[in-house]
């Protein structure tokens, strides 16, 4: 039993080349004196496999700008990397300076003063400190809140904004008058009689509208302050303005001391200082992680490929064989249908009946495939 013999040629074109085959014989084409190439369907044949050459060398010398485009852009990224990680080198050695001296202030000297250094440290901690300063809100608000309801009569709504201001503004002025005493002791910075004015004058305001909203507290309280025996009205009055008076002014005295054991200004430039390197540190750290898990560097770009170029080379020459022996088989098939299909005897060694040379060129490399079919 025969085998049949597979083609290498596509069964489109083996199959349009008959039928081309065909209906050229049947119009007596081509004619005997004709000469080599001039068969129109051959020619087109021709031209056909000649571009599927190129198109090989083509895709070849796309991958070449591949390689060489990956080249010059991890070059660039690399410029633009350490572009970006020398400056983020730098300004991490100027933040562990900045740190480094603030540190030094705070530590200061063995031959300092003590007082000189108690003015510089903090005795109390954030987490202790804004709970105070809440608790401060609550007692002057509950305290003041009465004597503004009075004043205002039955509108609440006033009186409640009125009593939020007041009493915001009193935790802020025990919290100023804090930082303002623990200044004193920075002899570093002298201040100007001004600025002892100026907090002279908002300590007296503030304890003039507390003795007023004292004032206004007591008369309230003498309605339900049945308890307070053996004293006249007048006397139960002035009692309640003293007691509402000191009561206030210890909440006041209490957040000016609280604010001036917790005011610091070199430990929170020490602190401002650390949040930076950290940020910077970890910033850097994030960086050089990416960097390591992308390996798109130069180093990697210039890894030698010559090897798998001379490969590829290989490939795209059997290729390039291949689709000779696929333009001659072709050949083949359009010239046996046309010697059956003609009525005139046509030798089928007749010139124009003939493969063409396909000749192709590469970079690097010039051949013809006949030269490679014989080498091989």
């Amino acid at each position: 039993m025969k085998s049949k013999s597979k083609s290498s040629a596509p069964k489109e074109v083996i199959k349009d080349a008959r039928k081309h085959g065909r209906r050229d014989g049947k119009n007596q084409i081509p004619r005997q004196e004709w000469e080599y190439n001039s068969i129109p369907y051959l020619m087109q044949l021709q031209r056909q496999y000649a571009a599927f050459g190129r198109e090989l060398d083509l895709q070849l010398e796309e991958k070449k700008l591949a390689k060489e485009n990956q080249k010059v852009n991890a070059l660039r990224n690399e410029i633009q990397e350490k572009g970006k990680s020398q400056a983020l080198a730098d300004n991490l050695a100027l933040a562990q300076a900045e740190l480094a001296s603030v540190q030094a202030k705070l530590d200061g000297g063995a031959e300092e003063v003590p007082m000189a250094k108690f003015a510089r440290i903090r005795q109390i901690g954030n987490i202790f400190y804004l709970p105070f300063l809440f608790l401060l809100f609550i007692g002057e608000f509950t305290i003041t809140a009465p004597a503004f309801r009075v004043l205002l009569g039955e509108k609440v709504g006033t009186s409640l904004i009125v009593t939020l201001a007041v009493s915001g503004l009193s935790v802020g002025a025990a919290h100023i008058l804090g930082i303002y005493f623990k200044s004193l002791f920075d002899r570093n910075r002298p201040k100007s009689g001004i600025y002892h004015v100026m907090f002279g004058v908002a300590g007296a305001l503030l304890v003039g509208t507390i003795t007023f909203l004292s004032n206004i507290r007591a008369r309230n309280g003498v309605l339900t302050s049945g308890n307070l025996t053996g004293m006249t009205e007048d006397e139960k009055i002035v009692y309640l303005w003293i007691f509402y008076t000191l009561l206030q002014l210890t909440f006041i005295g209490v957040g000016i001391l609280i604010s001036f054991m917790h005011y610091s200004e070199i430990e929170s430039a020490v602190a401002r200082a650390k949040r930076k390197v950290w940020f910077l540190r970890n910033l850097q750290n994030r960086r050089n992680s990416k960097k390591l898990k992308s390996g798109a560097s130069v180093e990697e770009s210039e890894i030698d490929t010559s090897k798998m170029f001379d490969r590829e080379l290989e490939v795209l020459e059997s290729k390039k064989i291949l689709l000779r022996a696929q333009y001659e088989e072709s050949v083949a098939v359009y010239r046996d249908a046309n010697i059956q299909s003609r009525r005139d005897e046509m030798s089928g060694a007749h010139a124009s009946l003939q493969a063409s040379e396909l000749d192709f060129r590469t970079s690097g490399l010039e051949f013809s495939t006949a030269e490679l079919v014989g080498s091989r």
